[in-house]
């Protein structure tokens, strides 16, 4: 069961603590401010309330897919991929994720005295179709009418439904035909070298698998290098459409050549192997930013 301090309770309209409704009441001993834990589980205290909610959920054991949670509290999986940016590929235990019992994006009002105006304009540029958008929001937060007929602005904090946001992920997966690692046998950051025999910056992971399993894009792109590279051995490089990049080391067969256009998941780049400084059949992941700089990817997969 969840921690109560877990538990944040939210009108449509934006209402703060102490408000005093019966429902309000209600829910008096799932506050921040009192001990008293709940007698049942969040999920479905969210789930059966007629007004939006929001809670921190931590994945448990056993949770490996989040559209069951997402229904659970009420929602979707949609709806928790957009409100926390994360597409959700891969779930740990302890991992936290902000769910809410409605279908569609939480906004959380940026400064003091932004408007429906300039949140409604995020999403809609268009004027006819930004005026249906935000009767649309009026409706599914309960806003009073008069947000339609004049300036409304809000307080800082205050948290929205955007409903029917979708967001096309474009995110990192893992590089293989699995959805999981497997045996990751060096991670990123400093390490002691097994070759050179010293502390070095390793700037991927290493993961171990068979000679000849095949390689396949972490995400979508344009192969930028395709051959041998120093201690990389056979690499692969790809440069994605957000300016980062992607490296696959020490492969034995490279399947692509510079500027082909790949597809996440989808095209077979090359196959694992030990080519360059390498002790073992494996494939050296890497991700980099716009920069160059390396990004411990995996803190990226399921991320943009």
């Amino acid at each position: 069961m969840d921690s109560p301090v877990a538990l944040a309770v939210l009108l449509a309209c934006g209402a703060r603590a102490g408000y005093s409704t019966p429902l309000a009441r209600e829910f008096e001993r799932f506050s921040v401010l009192t001990p008293a834990g709940p007698d049942e589980a969040p999920a479905a205290i969210l789930a059966r309330s007629r007004r939006l909610m929001y809670a921190e959920h931590r994945v448990r054991k056993g949770e490996v897919w989040a559209g069951a949670i997402a229904k659970a509290y009420g929602t979707t999986l949609n709806a928790l991929q957009v409100t926390n940016n994360n597409e959700f590929v891969l779930m740990y235990p302890g991992m936290r994720m902000t769910v809410l019992n409605r279908d569609g994006q939480l906004y959380e009002v940026k400064k003091d005295s932004e408007t429906l105006d300039q949140v409604v304009s995020r999403y809609q540029k268009e004027k006819e179709a930004a005026r249906r958008f935000k009767e649309l929001i009026v409706r599914v937060n309960n806003l009073p009418g008069v947000a339609l007929l004049a300036p409304y602005e809000m307080e800082k904090g205050i948290r929205l439904v955007i409903p029917g946001v979708k967001v096309n992920f474009d995110t990192y997966r893992i590089p293989f035909e699995s959805s999981s690692w497997g045996r990751i046998s060096s991670r990123f950051g400093y390490r002691f070298h097994p070759i050179l025999k010293r502390r070095k910056q390793h700037d991927g992971v290493d993961v171990a698998k068979p000679y000849g399993t095949p390689v396949y894009p972490a995400r979508s792109g344009r192969i930028t290098q395709a051959g041998w590279h120093e201690g990389y051995g056979q690499l692969i490089e790809i440069r994605h459409t957000n300016g980062e990049a992607t490296r696959y080391g020490h492969l034995s067969k490279i399947l692509v050549k510079v500027g082909d256009i790949v597809q996440r998941g989808k095209t077979m780049i090359g196959r694992v192997g030990s080519t360059g400084i390498s002790t073992g059949p494996h494939l050296h992941f890497e991700v980099r930013d716009r920069n160059g700089k390396a990004i411990n990817p995996q803190a990226k997969i399921g991320r943009r």
